[in-house]
């Protein structure tokens, strides 16, 4: 190998590791940016005192949010179901009050009929749960229901929930919603 081509050799394998390419005037025109982090860290918080993790469980995804300087966490326990096309659909989530009461927070699509109200049934169990709507967004509708007796006791068997709601055009969307899961994702908040 001569001088000449090892020093051809040499620019070729640093313009290749650099991203470069000797042909392409193109190519170093255009503009790249970091992509920022998924996670929104809260304006108080210092960049690198905050952690989320993310732990599947069977139809239902636990997420936590720790902030490290101030030594607290905030755990969402969530099941989303999409259509088709990956629109949601309807998602659920199980929160808690300021004094620790279990509830569970309902979204559906934005085109819900809110005075109609979202309906969960239960096989087994005659009465239907209703749950109004606290209002809608251009992305979301957004209702609650306590976790009472009876759903404590659905959690519990991994039972599935018919959820049913109307929609502004008059359509009724119905979808099988899956308890399973969702014991465990709560026993393993430590």
């Amino acid at each position: 190998m001569t001088r000449q081509s090892i020093a051809l050799a040499f620019i070729t394998s640093i313009l290749i590791f650099s991203g470069g390419s000797p042909s392409s005037g193109e190519e170093a025109a255009k503009q790249y940016r970091i992509k920022p982090s998924d996670v929104v860290v809260p304006a108080d918080v210092p960049l690198g005192q905050y952690r989320r993790s993310i732990q599947p469980f069977e139809n239902w995804i636990l997420i936590c949010d720790e902030n490290l300087k101030a030594k607290n966490r905030v755990c969402n326990v969530s099941q989303t179901i999409v259509d088709e096309t990956g629109a949601m659909i309807f998602s659920w989530s199980l929160a808690a009050t300021q004094k620790g009461q279990p509830f569970l927070i309902l979204r559906t699509a934005p085109d819900a009929k809110t005075e109609a109200g979202i309906s969960l049934s239960f096989a087994d169990v005659k009465e239907p749960l209703r749950a109004g709507f606290q209002g809608c967004s251009p992305t979301v509708c957004l209702g609650q229901v306590p976790v009472a007796p009876l759903l404590k006791s659905m959690i519990g068997k991994g039972a599935v929930a018919t959820v049913s709601y109307q929609t502004k055009t008059g359509q009724t969307v119905t979808l099988s919603a899956p308890l399973k899961g969702l014991r465990e994702a709560v026993a393993s908040i430590k």
